[in-house]
């Protein structure tokens, strides 16, 4: 089975040790989980495109976790990536922080980074901080 960014449908995760994603891995080491899944070849113009789901906190215990993630989907050359932030019920500024980082990397590279489904947490620190515009869906 091929378990690179290519293979359609295939879901994502962290293993919890920081560890390169698996294939239909997900981390339940800690209050947050994540879960990322390719996004169908339309979604994204390359058909590189992934979907990843936040559940639960994301701290500076936490957001390291995000942060690995985002990374790696950016060295296997993902040009889309949408962040489901709706079960997020905390956020601080190293969460805000590996967000910004991912897209400023993204950026770099012709990719794009947007948050859909924004829990109020997310809604008001993208608010406050001035980002919110740049990582809504349009």
């Amino acid at each position: 089975m091929n378990s690179g960014p290519d293979a359609g449908g295939s879901s994502i995760g962290i293993d919890g040790t920081g560890h390169t994603p698996t294939v239909g891995g997900v981390d339940t080491s800690g209050q947050l989980k994540l879960v990322t899944t390719s996004l169908s070849d339309d979604a994204s113009p390359s058909g590189r495109g992934f979907r990843v789901v936040i559940r639960g906190d994301v701290d500076m215990e936490t957001a390291p976790k995000l942060a690995k993630v985002l990374e790696d989907l950016i060295e296997e050359g993902v040009s889309l990536v949408v962040l489901d932030a709706s079960g997020v019920g905390f956020l601080d500024s190293s969460g805000l922080r590996a967000i910004v980082i991912a897209n400023s990397k993204m950026t770099d590279f012709g990719g794009r980074l947007l948050i859909e489904g924004m829990s109020g947490a997310v809604q008001r620190v993208l608010e406050v901080s001035g980002l919110i515009e740049q990582y809504r869906r349009t």
